[in-house]
């Protein structure tokens, strides 16, 4: 890793999305994590701030929309 790299979170309740982007995006350099729901990345963020954050608009439990409004 070097210190240029994006670090990207995604959030998506479809396991399939992940995996691509999780293999995807290392590849362009770009640091990946990844979580199933929106309610699961606003514990996991806690102070961090990703350079980027991709998420579903349509899951269960909170909605994309919702957890940027947060």
């Amino acid at each position: 890793m070097t210190n240029n790299e994006l670090e990207i979170w995604v959030v998506d309740d479809d396991q399939s999305v992940r995996w691509v982007l999780e293999i995807a995006l290392p590849q362009a350099d770009m640091r990946t994590r990844s979580v199933e729901r929106g309610e699961h990345l606003l514990e996991a963020l806690g102070n961090a701030t990703p350079d980027v954050l991709i998420t579903d608009v349509r899951m269960p439990g909170m909605d994309g929309l919702t957890l940027l409004d947060r």
